[in-house]
Protein backbone atom coordinates (compact mmCIF):
# COMPACT_ATOMS: atom_id res chain seq x y z
CA UNK A 1 0.00 0.00 0.00
CA UNK A 2 2.78 2.43 0.85
CA UNK A 3 4.37 1.78 -2.51
CA UNK A 4 1.10 2.58 -4.28
CA UNK A 5 0.80 5.97 -2.68
CA UNK A 6 4.46 6.74 -3.23
CA UNK A 7 4.16 6.17 -6.96
CA UNK A 8 0.74 7.66 -7.65
CA UNK A 9 2.31 10.89 -8.92
CA UNK A 10 3.74 9.37 -12.06
CA UNK A 11 0.80 7.13 -13.02
CA UNK A 12 -0.36 9.75 -15.53
CA UNK A 13 2.95 9.30 -17.32
CA UNK A 14 2.48 5.51 -17.26
CA UNK A 15 -0.90 5.68 -18.94
CA UNK A 16 0.69 7.73 -21.72
CA UNK A 17 3.32 5.03 -22.08
CA UNK A 18 0.55 2.44 -22.50
CA UNK A 19 -0.66 4.08 -25.69
CA UNK A 20 2.80 4.75 -27.09
CA UNK A 21 4.90 1.69 -26.25
CA UNK A 22 2.75 -1.37 -25.58
CA UNK A 23 4.98 -3.65 -27.59
CA UNK A 24 8.10 -2.90 -25.55
CA UNK A 25 8.99 -4.95 -22.46
CA UNK A 26 5.95 -7.22 -22.47
CA UNK A 27 7.60 -10.20 -24.09
CA UNK A 28 10.75 -8.81 -25.63
CA UNK A 29 9.15 -8.09 -29.02
CA UNK A 30 10.49 -5.36 -31.30
CA UNK A 31 8.62 -2.05 -31.44
CA UNK A 32 8.14 -2.26 -35.20
CA UNK A 33 8.28 -4.92 -37.89
CA UNK A 34 11.78 -6.24 -38.59
CA UNK A 35 11.63 -5.02 -42.20
CA UNK A 36 11.18 -1.38 -41.10
CA UNK A 37 14.09 0.90 -40.34
CA UNK A 38 13.61 3.98 -38.16
CA UNK A 39 15.96 6.60 -36.73
CA UNK A 40 15.66 7.02 -32.96
CA UNK A 41 17.47 8.85 -30.18
CA UNK A 42 18.35 6.73 -27.17
CA UNK A 43 20.24 7.09 -23.90
CA UNK A 44 17.08 8.29 -22.14
CA UNK A 45 16.96 7.76 -18.37
CA UNK A 46 14.09 7.48 -15.89
CA UNK A 47 14.07 9.01 -12.41
CA UNK A 48 11.19 8.03 -10.11
CA UNK A 49 10.65 10.07 -6.95
CA UNK A 50 14.21 11.34 -7.27
CA UNK A 51 15.73 7.86 -7.68
CA UNK A 52 17.18 6.39 -10.92
CA UNK A 53 15.11 3.50 -12.30
CA UNK A 54 16.46 0.89 -14.76
CA UNK A 55 13.55 -0.93 -16.45
CA UNK A 56 13.87 -4.62 -17.37
CA UNK A 57 11.80 -7.02 -19.46
CA UNK A 58 9.95 -10.11 -18.19
CA UNK A 59 13.22 -12.10 -18.36
CA UNK A 60 15.18 -9.59 -16.35
CA UNK A 61 17.08 -8.09 -19.27
CA UNK A 62 17.66 -4.30 -19.38
CA UNK A 63 15.31 -2.42 -21.71
CA UNK A 64 16.48 0.73 -23.44
CA UNK A 65 14.14 3.70 -23.74
CA UNK A 66 14.15 5.70 -26.97
CA UNK A 67 12.59 8.79 -28.50
CA UNK A 68 10.92 8.66 -31.90
CA UNK A 69 9.19 11.66 -33.47
CA UNK A 70 8.91 13.43 -30.11
CA UNK A 71 7.45 10.45 -28.22
CA UNK A 72 9.35 8.48 -25.58
CA UNK A 73 8.73 4.71 -25.81
CA UNK A 74 9.05 2.79 -22.56
CA UNK A 75 8.38 -0.74 -21.23
CA UNK A 76 4.85 -0.91 -19.91
CA UNK A 77 5.37 -3.91 -17.64
CA UNK A 78 8.41 -2.55 -15.81
CA UNK A 79 6.94 0.89 -15.15
CA UNK A 80 3.47 -0.31 -14.16
CA UNK A 81 4.81 -2.92 -11.77
CA UNK A 82 7.05 -0.32 -10.15
CA UNK A 83 3.84 1.69 -9.54
CA UNK A 84 2.21 -1.31 -7.87
CA UNK A 85 -0.02 -2.27 -10.83
CA UNK A 86 -0.60 -5.75 -12.21
CA UNK A 87 0.19 -6.22 -15.92
CA UNK A 88 -0.76 -9.11 -18.21
CA UNK A 89 -0.73 -9.68 -21.97
CA UNK A 90 -3.16 -11.76 -24.07
CA UNK A 91 -1.28 -12.76 -27.23
CA UNK A 92 -4.44 -14.04 -28.95
CA UNK A 93 -6.23 -10.71 -28.75
CA UNK A 94 -3.00 -8.66 -28.55
CA UNK A 95 -4.35 -6.93 -25.46
CA UNK A 96 -2.42 -5.52 -22.53
CA UNK A 97 -4.35 -5.55 -19.24
CA UNK A 98 -3.35 -3.18 -16.43
CA UNK A 99 -5.03 -3.38 -13.00
CA UNK A 100 -4.45 -0.62 -10.46
CA UNK A 101 -4.28 -1.38 -6.72
CA UNK A 102 -7.45 -1.10 -4.67
CA UNK A 103 -8.23 2.22 -3.01
CA UNK A 104 -7.45 2.04 0.74
CA UNK A 105 -10.44 1.19 2.92
CA UNK A 106 -12.34 4.09 4.45
CA UNK A 107 -10.98 5.04 7.84
CA UNK A 108 -7.40 4.02 7.07
CA UNK A 109 -4.55 6.39 7.80
CA UNK A 110 -4.10 7.16 4.10
CA UNK A 111 -7.55 8.73 3.75
CA UNK A 112 -8.06 10.10 7.24
CA UNK A 113 -8.25 13.51 5.57
CA UNK A 114 -8.38 14.50 1.87
CA UNK A 115 -5.07 15.39 0.28
CA UNK A 116 -4.15 19.01 0.83
CA UNK A 117 -6.85 19.62 3.43
CA UNK A 118 -6.07 21.58 6.59
CA UNK A 119 -6.09 19.66 9.86
CA UNK A 120 -8.27 20.91 12.70
CA UNK A 121 -5.14 22.18 14.47
CA UNK A 122 -4.02 24.11 11.38
CA UNK A 123 -7.48 25.62 10.99
CA UNK A 124 -7.46 26.72 14.65
CA UNK A 125 -4.07 28.35 14.18
CA UNK A 126 -5.33 30.18 11.08
CA UNK A 127 -8.24 31.76 12.96
CA UNK A 128 -5.99 32.65 15.91
CA UNK A 129 -3.66 34.44 13.51
CA UNK A 130 -6.61 36.33 12.05
CA UNK A 131 -7.85 37.32 15.52
CA UNK A 132 -4.29 38.24 16.58
CA UNK A 133 -4.54 35.95 19.61
CA UNK A 134 -2.42 33.10 20.96
CA UNK A 135 -3.69 29.66 21.99
CA UNK A 136 -3.20 30.36 25.71
CA UNK A 137 -5.49 33.41 25.46
CA UNK A 138 -8.56 31.51 24.21
CA UNK A 139 -10.86 28.62 25.00
CA UNK A 140 -12.15 26.71 21.97
CA UNK A 141 -15.85 25.88 22.16
CA UNK A 142 -16.29 24.18 18.80
CA UNK A 143 -14.13 22.95 15.93
CA UNK A 144 -16.30 21.05 13.46
CA UNK A 145 -15.78 20.01 9.83
CA UNK A 146 -18.88 20.51 7.69
CA UNK A 147 -19.72 20.29 3.98
CA UNK A 148 -21.46 23.36 2.55
CA UNK A 149 -22.45 23.27 -1.13
CA UNK A 150 -19.75 20.69 -1.84
CA UNK A 151 -17.07 22.68 0.01
CA UNK A 152 -15.42 21.39 3.19
CA UNK A 153 -15.57 24.10 5.85
CA UNK A 154 -14.39 24.26 9.43
CA UNK A 155 -16.75 25.98 11.86
CA UNK A 156 -14.71 27.23 14.82
CA UNK A 157 -15.99 29.04 17.92
CA UNK A 158 -13.87 30.26 20.83
CA UNK A 159 -13.86 32.85 23.59
CA UNK A 160 -11.20 35.21 24.89
CA UNK A 161 -11.94 37.16 28.05
CA UNK A 162 -15.61 38.06 27.47
CA UNK A 163 -15.46 38.22 23.69
CA UNK A 164 -16.91 35.39 21.62
CA UNK A 165 -15.49 34.62 18.17
CA UNK A 166 -17.09 32.58 15.40
CA UNK A 167 -15.29 31.55 12.21
CA UNK A 168 -15.90 29.63 9.01
CA UNK A 169 -12.72 28.62 7.18
CA UNK A 170 -12.19 26.78 3.89
CA UNK A 171 -10.68 23.42 4.84
CA UNK A 172 -8.79 23.12 1.55
CA UNK A 173 -7.21 26.57 1.34
CA UNK A 174 -7.39 28.01 4.86
CA UNK A 175 -9.26 31.06 3.53
CA UNK A 176 -11.39 32.87 6.12
CA UNK A 177 -14.92 32.76 4.70
CA UNK A 178 -16.74 34.36 7.62
CA UNK A 179 -15.80 35.73 11.02
CA UNK A 180 -17.57 37.50 13.84
CA UNK A 181 -16.81 38.70 17.34
CA UNK A 182 -19.20 39.87 19.98
CA UNK A 183 -18.77 41.19 23.51
CA UNK A 184 -21.35 41.74 26.23
CA UNK A 185 -22.27 45.40 26.79
CA UNK A 186 -21.35 45.14 30.49
CA UNK A 187 -17.68 44.62 29.64
CA UNK A 188 -15.60 47.67 30.65
CA UNK A 189 -13.47 49.82 28.38
CA UNK A 190 -14.25 51.83 25.27
CA UNK A 191 -12.91 52.59 21.84
CA UNK A 192 -13.22 56.35 22.10
CA UNK A 193 -13.46 57.00 25.83
CA UNK A 194 -16.90 58.64 25.70
CA UNK A 195 -20.21 59.02 23.84
CA UNK A 196 -20.03 59.07 20.03
CA UNK A 197 -22.16 60.54 17.29
CA UNK A 198 -22.72 59.03 13.84
CA UNK A 199 -19.61 60.62 12.33
CA UNK A 200 -17.38 59.25 15.07
CA UNK A 201 -19.03 55.83 14.87
CA UNK A 202 -18.30 55.69 11.13
CA UNK A 203 -14.65 56.60 11.81
CA UNK A 204 -14.34 53.79 14.37
CA UNK A 205 -15.78 51.23 11.94
CA UNK A 206 -13.62 52.40 9.02
CA UNK A 207 -10.50 52.25 11.20
CA UNK A 208 -11.15 48.52 11.67
CA UNK A 209 -11.71 47.94 7.93
CA UNK A 210 -9.30 50.28 6.07
CA UNK A 211 -10.34 50.93 2.49
CA UNK A 212 -13.95 49.88 3.05
CA UNK A 213 -17.02 52.00 2.27
CA UNK A 214 -19.93 52.53 4.67
CA UNK A 215 -23.14 51.38 2.98
CA UNK A 216 -25.48 51.73 5.96
CA UNK A 217 -25.45 53.47 9.32
CA UNK A 218 -28.48 53.77 11.58
CA UNK A 219 -29.20 54.34 15.22
CA UNK A 220 -30.91 51.52 17.10
CA UNK A 221 -31.43 49.95 20.51
CA UNK A 222 -30.56 46.34 21.37
CA UNK A 223 -31.09 44.76 24.80
CA UNK A 224 -31.58 48.22 26.25
CA UNK A 225 -28.32 49.54 24.82
CA UNK A 226 -28.16 52.43 22.32
CA UNK A 227 -26.06 51.46 19.32
CA UNK A 228 -25.14 52.41 15.77
CA UNK A 229 -25.62 49.57 13.28
CA UNK A 230 -23.10 50.01 10.49
CA UNK A 231 -22.59 47.99 7.30
CA UNK A 232 -19.46 48.31 5.16
CA UNK A 233 -18.09 46.70 2.03
CA UNK A 234 -14.65 46.25 0.55
CA UNK A 235 -14.50 44.19 -2.63
CA UNK A 236 -15.95 40.73 -1.93
CA UNK A 237 -16.03 41.26 1.85
CA UNK A 238 -19.05 42.63 3.69
CA UNK A 239 -18.74 43.91 7.27
CA UNK A 240 -21.47 44.30 9.91
CA UNK A 241 -20.73 46.36 12.98
CA UNK A 242 -22.51 47.41 16.17
CA UNK A 243 -21.02 50.31 18.15
CA UNK A 244 -22.18 51.28 21.62
CA UNK A 245 -23.14 54.98 21.56
CA UNK A 246 -22.30 55.62 25.22
CA UNK A 247 -18.70 54.42 24.93
CA UNK A 248 -17.78 54.06 21.26
CA UNK A 249 -16.97 50.42 21.92
CA UNK A 250 -17.43 47.85 19.14
CA UNK A 251 -19.92 45.33 20.55
CA UNK A 252 -20.19 43.18 17.43
CA UNK A 253 -18.09 42.77 14.29
CA UNK A 254 -18.74 40.38 11.42
CA UNK A 255 -16.84 39.76 8.19
CA UNK A 256 -18.52 37.76 5.43
CA UNK A 257 -16.83 36.91 2.12
CA UNK A 258 -19.15 36.51 -0.88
Amino acid sequence: MKKFWKNQRFQGFLMGALTCGLALGLCGAAAFAASRNIAVSDGIKIVINGQPFAPKDSKGNPVELFNYNGTVYAPVRALCQEAGMTVSYDSASKTVSVVTPSTPASGSQADSKPAGQFTAEQAQQAVLNHAKLSANEVTFLKTKLETNNGRSVYEIDFISDQTEYEYKIDAATGEILKSSQEIHPSVGGSESGGPVDETKAREIALAKAPGATVTKCKRDRENGVEIFEIELRKGAVEYDCEIEIATGRILKWEEDRD
